[in-house]
């Protein structure tokens, strides 16, 4: 099956350098990595949300509300309940944050504001701030 959307990972080039995402499941994320890798790849093929057989629906996805709206969480839940943070422009999907949620909060702390830059980075120069999602 051919790939419907592309990932994104979002890259700190104006810090340290490093894939954030990638870092962030190989680091704190790692009881979730096995099942993200699992999930984007699932998405990676699926139909559009709201199209049979599309696995854009809850409880995977959630599209997000408020001041976080046109976001999107990819979501891990149980005890501990995993995000990730992205952005979805026509076929192309940008995770720019990740962390844990509770009680309305995400931890590390994420913004709506430093979202939208980071995705708005990642479209007016690829080269410096996004990667393929990188599985390993």
């Amino acid at each position: 099956m051919s790939s419907k959307y592309t990932f994104y990972d979002f890259i700190d080039a104006d810090g340290d350098g490093s894939n954030v995402i990638k870092s962030w499941l190989n680091g704190e994320g790692k009881d979730s990595k096995g099942y993200f890798t699992m999930k984007i790849g699932h998405l990676e093929t699926s139909p559009p949300p709201g199209s049979k057989d599309s696995f854009w629906d809850y409880p995977a996805t959630k599209p997000m509300k408020g001041e976080w709206s046109g976001f999107i969480e990819l979501r891990k839940t149980g005890k501990v309940a995993y995000r990730l943070l992205a952005q979805r422009r026509d076929r192309n999907v940008y995770l720019v944050a990740c962390g844990t949620h509770k009680n309305q909060n995400y931890t590390p702390n994420a913004t709506p504001q430093t979202a939208l830059s980071r995705v708005n980075q990642m479209i007016s120069n690829p080269t410096k701030y996004r990667r393929a999602h990188e599985y390993n």
